[in-house]
């Protein structure tokens, strides 16, 4: 009897043990029906432009670091002038900080242009943004020209190929270190204006490092150990991150974006204290309750370029970063 009420419980704690790996794996990595497309070819986004405007901008603007604000305003410039190519509603959001250089006040930017949808939507505004400051006064190819890139490129397909709703896209000032984390992001200061104006948010899209890519076994690392059991092992896929409130988002930004190409999507919704979960401008718009996400490519979870010199243009892959592009223009268009 001893025996069997043994076997019993034992056979009860392996069953527990599944149902909650299992709970764990559903709540995490969000699952869906929707297949992986098999497509590899691109209708809306030029994988040249890309390459073009990372390289443009890393040899003309290579020290995009906090206290440069001439070179920040130059690069400020140039987006707002490739916005305007395929925009007539660009400007520049400003602000003052001292606290940075020497007490003097300086003025930093955020670059926004706006595009008006074809129809009535009630839903709110769609955000699509991304930092253009670097780390250090290094290249920053991947962190964050890259997305960058993809702003401008998306930016073209929109006015080509105009939205059903509103969408603003926004390249902000100030992500990276000493302003991360501080009200003095550029992504910050966006969020908190659209709510003091009562501006109603579907969601924010944050692209942050969307172009390293391998192929090598274990070239992918993860917060935590047991994640690995969730997710590939190979950093040849893109990822959609947000915490525990934005789940039916990160599921319908994956599905947009899945269908689209055969660039492989997972996602993780997560609190903000697992390492990386909040490491972006997405995080701001979560302290104004509006729904946001990052999509990603993991960052120092797959690349030793991150935050050194190493991050190059030549180490991006062109290819996938439009295959992102195209499933950002599938989610937003409507």
């Amino acid at each position: 009897m001893l025996k069997w009420n043994f076997r019993k419980d034992s056979m009860t704690v392996v069953v527990a043990l599944i149902i909650f790996v299992f709970i764990i794996w559903i709540m995490v990595s969000q699952p869906t029906s929707i297949p992986q497309s098999s497509n590899n070819s691109l209708h809306y986004i030029k994988a040249k432009n890309l390459k073009k405007h990372v390289y443009t901008m890393v040899e003309q603007f290579n020290d995009r670091v906090y206290n440069n604000i001439e070179m920040l305003d130059a690069t400020a410039k140039y987006i707002h002038k490739e916005f305007s190519k395929y925009s007539t509603d660009v400007s520049y959001q400003t602000y003052e900080l001292k606290e940075f250089l020497d007490n003097e006040t300086f003025e930093y930017k955020n670059v926004i242009a706006n595009f008006k949808g074809t129809k009535k939507c009630y839903e709110g505004l769609t955000i699509v943004g991304g930092h253009y400051d670097t780390f250090k006064g290094y290249a920053g190819a991947n962190d964050n020209t890259s997305s960058v890139a993809g702003l401008i490129e998306l930016a073209r397909v929109l006015k080509e190929h105009p939205p059903k709703c509103d969408i603003q896209l926004v390249s902000y000032t100030l992500e990276e270190p000493p302003a991360f984390g501080s009200d003095k992001m550029g992504s910050f200061i966006h969020a908190k204006r659209l709510k003091e104006q009562g501006v109603r948010v579907k969601i924010a899209i944050i692209l942050d490092m969307i172009g390293f890519y391998s192929n090598e076994p274990n070239s992918q690392e993860y917060p935590i150990p047991f994640l690995n059991l969730y997710y590939p092992s190979k950093a040849n896929f893109i990822s959609v991150v947000s915490n525990f409130d934005n789940i039916l988002e990160v599921r319908d930004v994956k599905n947009s974006i899945k269908s689209t190409s055969n660039l492989e999507v997972y996602s993780i919704n997560a609190p903000a204290s697992v390492t990386g979960i909040d490491f972006s401008d997405h995080r701001n718009y979560w302290k104004f309750d509006y729904p946001a996400v990052m999509i990603t490519d993991t960052a120092f979870y797959r690349s030793s370029n991150y935050h050194t010199p190493k991050d190059t243009p030549d180490t991006l892959n062109y290819k996938n970063m439009a295959k992102v592009m195209e499933g950002v223009y599938n989610v937003v268009k409507g």
